[in-house]
């Protein structure tokens, strides 16, 4: 019988140049993430680290007797709950409303709008004063999100993430002889890769290292690290 994951551990190592006089490398390690789950795979626990391994945020996750996620508590220090989001169901499970109630009081209410399909197509978010924050819109073709739209309370694009931006399409996937991704490539908008990401697996499928290298393309330093995970399981 194969056992059930308990905990990931992913740890960062960085490679570091030793001196600015010498081109050996020297690796560096921190924490980077950690999962915990309970004996039915639910997850439990996350805790992030930032690139320097210092506690970032903290999320405990609650369910209910079906299973199903019920509420998420966040933490921006180990001990100091910042905010609490609950979820609203209905009777096919589907989220129709949640509320994130921060430490002053305040909550924001998100409202959830399916098709015919039973996929999700909007998310509204609402301030306690009844203002729209955000709306989240997403474009089906079968199984697949084709079209993915975030705008503020003012109807402007909300942009995500930081670093090069490409244009859709713009990567390549590896894939092995079990279908997992073992390359993937991004490239700029003049074709060039920027960042390739190398992922190696164990006997059981789950994920062994992960090797990033991003081309700070003359606009920002280089970056070259690999996450080493680790499982414990429960008896």
């Amino acid at each position: 019988m194969e056992k059930k994951i308990k905990s990931i551990t992913v740890t960062q190592y960085d490679y570091i140049i030793k001196n600015i006089n010498d081109e050996e490398l020297d690796i560096q390690g921190h924490p980077h993430h950690f999962s915990e789950f309970d004996e039915t795979g639910n997850l439990m626990k996350e805790v992030r680290y930032n690139r320097w391994g210092e506690f970032e945020e903290m999320v405990l996750y609650g369910y209910d007797p079906k299973g199903d996620l019920i509420r998420e508590s966040y933490y921006s220090e180990e001990n100091e709950p910042a905010a609490e989001k609950t979820y609203e169901r209905d009777d096919a499970g589907r989220v129709v409303r949640s509320f994130k109630k921060y430490l002053d009081g305040s909550v924001d209410t998100t409202h959830y709008e399916y098709d015919d399909a039973n996929r999700l197509t909007k998310k509204t978010t609402v301030t306690d004063e009844g203002e729209v924050e955000q709306t989240e819109t997403f474009g089906w073709q079968d199984e697949t999100i084709v079209e993915h739209e975030i705008l503020d309370g003012d109807g402007e694009p909300v942009l995500e993430g930081e670093g090069p931006r490409v244009n859709p399409g713009q990567s390549r996937l590896t894939y092995n002889e079990k279908g997992q991704v073992t390359r993937e490539e991004e490239l700029n908008n003049e074709g060039e890769v920027y960042m390739t990401v190398d992922r190696t697996y164990l006997e059981n499928g789950e994920a062994d290292e992960v090797h990033v290298f991003i081309d700070g393309q003359g606009q920002t330093i280089s970056r070259h690290y690999f996450l080493k995970h680790a499982y414990t399981f429960f008896e």
